[in-house]
């Protein structure tokens, strides 16, 4: 039997993905009125805080070219 995981993506780890694709934050694909975008943004972030690269600069809101 296939797992539930192995068809649909939660959106913490879509954006967790989003993070390592280096998609900007503001490309959140969930509208903010529903709850996935909070979801989305939430596993963004942790892509962020674990990055060992430094490859977020919150001072220009982008991703450095490391």
């Amino acid at each position: 039997m296939e797992s539930v995981m192995a068809k649909d993506t939660l959106p913490y780890d879509e954006g967790n993905k989003a993070f390592n694709d280096k998609v900007l934050p503001d490309n959140n694909p969930y509208a903010e009125n529903d709850w996935r975008h909070d979801e989305w943004y939430l596993g963004w972030s942790h892509g962020e805080e674990c990055d060992t690269t430094g490859s977020w600069d919150w001072s220009t809101d982008s991703f450095t070219n490391s």
